[in-house]
């Protein structure tokens, strides 16, 4: 087919398409993939089931037009939002945002972020939408030349123990400098941000699920006191370590 003609029937073809025949729903049927979409002010108005259930509903109505303000700690909600007005502001989007993504019950882990913006008829951006999928399963998709798993598998394997940047470049074969240019173009954090982050996780469990005293998890999880482990912990989650166990738990 002539690349002319088939632009033609591809336009006839979206022009024909009913928007309300609730084309997000097929995301229902992606395992690991959670789909949103939210209007200028944030309110989520579409989702999967899967998003709806990460959080904890069970019914549609009750989660329509929360905010991520409503579902997640404040500092992570905050950083969700820069992104979306990033997208809404530029019109452009924002692809494999590699970040941490909790649920309901305050479980973080690493997510894969992809966030574009939705127009209207005329092309006026009134929202934004994007898919979450967890980091683990994506991991066989990246590019080729994707230099920095070795790098990445020593930091998951021994983030609570000192790690310089030098020895993580030279698992890569590359200079500091590319290094961290590398590691912050795909993660959009530098590798001391992401080591502190998974310290900072990694905690998260224990207070969920045990009674071991916060300065006991704090040495084990590679901080030097309390007080430091408390100062991050608020950083990347909003909360005190203390606060979070009270409510999560």
């Amino acid at each position: 087919m002539d690349p002319s003609d088939a632009q033609a029937f591809r336009k006839r073809f979206l022009e024909a398409a009913d928007p309300s025949r609730d084309f997000h729903l097929l995301f229902n049927h992606l395992p690991n993939v959670l789909f949103f979409a939210k209007d200028l002010d944030g309110r989520l108005l579409a989702a999967n089931t899967a998003l709806i259930r990460h959080y904890g509903y069970q019914e549609e109505g009750e989660f329509y037009g929360k905010t991520d303000f409503d579902l997640l700690p404040r500092s992570m909600a905050e950083k969700f939002r820069r992104d979306d007005l990033r997208v809404i502001e530029s019109g452009r989007p924002l692809l494999e945002i590699v970040e941490i993504f909790v649920d309901r019950r305050g479980i973080p882990d690493w997510f894969l972020t992809n966030k574009m913006p939705v127009c209207d008829c005329a092309g006026k951006v009134i929202g934004v939408m994007g898919t979450i999928e967890p980091y683990e399963s994506h991991q066989g998709l990246l590019p080729p030349k994707f230099d920095l798993t070795p790098a990445m598998d020593h930091v998951r394997a021994h983030f609570k123990e000192d790690i310089s940047v030098r020895a993580l470049a030279e698992m890569c074969g590359l200079s500091v400098r590319q290094f961290e240019r590398k590691f912050k173009e795909h993660f959009k954090t530098t590798p001391q941000q992401f080591i502190m982050k998974m310290r900072v996780y990694s905690v998260c469990d224990a207070l969920r699920e045990t009674n071991a005293a916060i300065s006991d998890l704090a040495v084990d999880s590679g901080f030097y006191d309390q007080s430091s482990f408390t100062r991050q912990f608020h950083k990347h989650m909003g909360i005190t370590p203390l606060q979070y166990r009270k409510r999560y738990r």
